[in-house]
């Protein structure tokens, strides 16, 4: 380790007081959350049952298998799980915690990250709060799935990365550079951070020829490492061959108009998200330019905004649009039936839920615009730059990142990984702002958006886990009466944990999710052809209301199975 290396990791060792306190600050935020929310359940989430058969295996057996097949690779993922689950056996509540260190981790990281790219501590600490309080990144927090240790690691690495690059620290490049490897094991698209700073890694060495050399090999070593494993796994039989992989999608691009429109959709999403670091710069950036720019600039982002609410309106695509995670009436899926397939039973869309979403979605229209204007402004800063590898890295990160969406249908939790990478255009492509210079209009909107998203995040994931578990309650109470697996639609999470068969044949009038016998069914409300047995009821704090779980019986007369 040289001296370079020793002074970096010194200044590491000890951050200084002001960092320090603003780090213990989210670690008691994200603390005061998690109790709130009581995320304790031995029940899956979405997907994550799935990845809990990986854990369950490693711990049953002693060796990692998918029974059923993922489209994550997981296998880190599923190490880490094993471990929380060794004091007291597996469950979903010791997964669900073994993710809530990591989602931890990534807001501290990015506060880290943030400070890393020269952002003073007043918008470090906004932009780690930011991740703390959002719905996507807390919610999933709170589930076993592979999006937030995704997105921690890939915070960790770039702040690595970047130090490396900095300091010329190849101890903090070899630390980032392994991160990302363990990252790939995760989700395969961390080989997207391996690509950028291929990129950055070239560019700040000039093109020579033996960097070009070493940037080929780090990139080429990712790939081959995610084609490996999958090699590994169907080869040895540990997972059922999936026909959908990251490199088959790539190889057959076609960008229609419908995908590519998720772009623009995404940056809604982060400009919402990210809206009160964005309204900092863009506060300030008005301060500077003359009165003839400063017309042109809200003549254009006021045409942007109406064209683009109004599409979004017309299209009926006011945020939360884009599927899976975000709810208008909090978070989701709601995996049943009734509300999944048939799309009934579903909680009102109120008066107040539409203003709000409209609110929410014109935040992010004018956000969109901003970080498209950021987007323009970095890439065209990177060419007069003497000193362009960071904007490099961020740049090729985002644009190849959105790039894919285009490639394949996003889900809204998918956006996560730009959320940290937007901050940082915003804070490399300005200059540095002292923290007197924010005003206090902007704090105060700044605090009001993190309130807001706060207490509604809460609420949400409040919800969500609250009829999970009331949802798991009813199915449990089902099975000690002796009814099995095999005679109940439990809804997606509780027919793939119990009964997934990769040589399952859907049967028309029942759900695709595994059902042999749907004589019982559990659901959100009342179905025709099924009468109640039995109803379990929770609290919605989000809707200020109290709900139901329903448990009902098929008649015996009715053959058409609710449809």
């Amino acid at each position: 380790m040289n001296k370079t290396d020793v002074m970096s990791w010194i200044y590491f060792s000890h951050p200084k007081k002001a960092d320090i306190v603003n780090i213990l600050i989210i670690i008691a935020i994200w603390t005061v959350m998690v109790i709130v929310v009581n995320p304790l359940g031995n029940f899956p989430l979405n997907d994550d049952w799935v990845y809990g058969l990986a854990v369950k295996s490693i711990l049953e057996k002693g060796d990692f298998r998918l029974p059923s097949p993922a489209h994550a690779n997981l296998f880190f993922q599923a190490f880490w799980g094993a471990l929380f689950c060794l004091p007291f056996g597996f469950s979903f509540t010791a997964l669900r915690f073994s993710t809530l260190t990591l989602g931890l981790i990534g807001a501290t990281g990015t506060y880290g990250l943030l400070r890393e790219v020269n952002a003073n501590r007043k918008i470090s600490l906004l932009g780690a709060l930011l991740v703390v309080v959002n719905p996507l990144y807390f919610g999933l927090a709170n589930s076993f799935m592979t999006d937030v240790p995704f997105l921690a690691l890939s915070i960790l690495s770039f702040y690595f990365l970047i130090r490396g690059l900095k300091r010329e620290s190849i101890t903090e490049v070899i630390l980032g550079l392994c991160l990302v490897y363990i990252n790939i094991l995760i989700r395969q698209y961390a080989i997207v951070i391996l690509l950028s700073f291929a990129l950055a890694y070239a560019v700040k060495k000039r093109f020579k020829l033996k960097f070009l050399f070493a940037s080929f090999v780090i990139f080429s070593s990712g790939v081959l490492l995610h084609i490996f494993y999958q090699k590994w796994l169907y080869s040895t039989g540990r997972t059922p061959e999936i026909a959908e992989n990251l490199f088959r999608n790539a190889s057959s691009i076609k960008l229609h108009f419908h995908k590519g429109s998720f772009i623009l959709i995404s940056l809604v999403y982060i400009g919402c998200f990210i809206s009160p670091i964005i309204a900092i710069f863009f506060v300030k950036k008005l301060k500077e330019i003359s009165r003839r720019q400063k017309t042109i600039t809200i003549f254009s982002m006021s045409s942007f905004f109406v064209v683009m609410m109004g599409g979004l309106i017309w299209q009926r695509r006011t945020m939360p649009s884009t599927g899976n995670v975000l709810r208008y009436f909090g978070l989701g899926p709601l995996n049943l039936r009734d509300t999944s397939i048939l799309k009934v039973n579903l909680p009102y869309y109120s008066l107040g839920l539409q203003v709000f979403w409209f609110i929410v979605t014109a935040i992010g229209v004018l956000g969109a615009f901003l970080l498209l204007y950021y987007l323009c402004l970095t890439i065209i800063k990177t060419f007069s730059q003497s000193e362009k590898w960071l904007n490099v890295l961020i740049l090729s990160a985002i644009l190849i990142y959105l790039f894919l969406f285009g490639v394949r249908y996003p889900f809204d939790r998918h956006f996560l990984f730009l959320l940290p990478l937007f901050m940082v255009l915003l804070v490399i492509s300005n200059n540095y702002i002292n923290e007197q210079d924010i005003g206090k209009k902007i704090t105060a909107f700044a605090l009001t958006m993190i309130f807001i998203w706060g207490g509604f995040t809460i609420a949400a994931t409040h919800d969500y886990l609250a009829w999970n578990r009331t949802r798991w309650q009813a199915l449990n109470d089902l099975m000690e009466q002796g009814v099995t697996p095999e005679y109940i639609d439990g809804g997606y999470e509780f027919n793939g944990w119990y009964l997934n068969d990769i040589k399952y044949q859907k049967q028309r009038g029942k759900s695709y999710w595994w059902v042999n016998r749907d004589d019982y069914m559990i659901s959100s409300g009342l179905l025709k052809g099924y009468q109640e047995v039995k109803r379990y009821p929770f609290a919605r704090w989000l809707l200020l209301k109290q709900d139901n779980v329903f448990v009902l019986h098929k008649m015996a007369e009715d053959k058409t199975n609710g449809t």
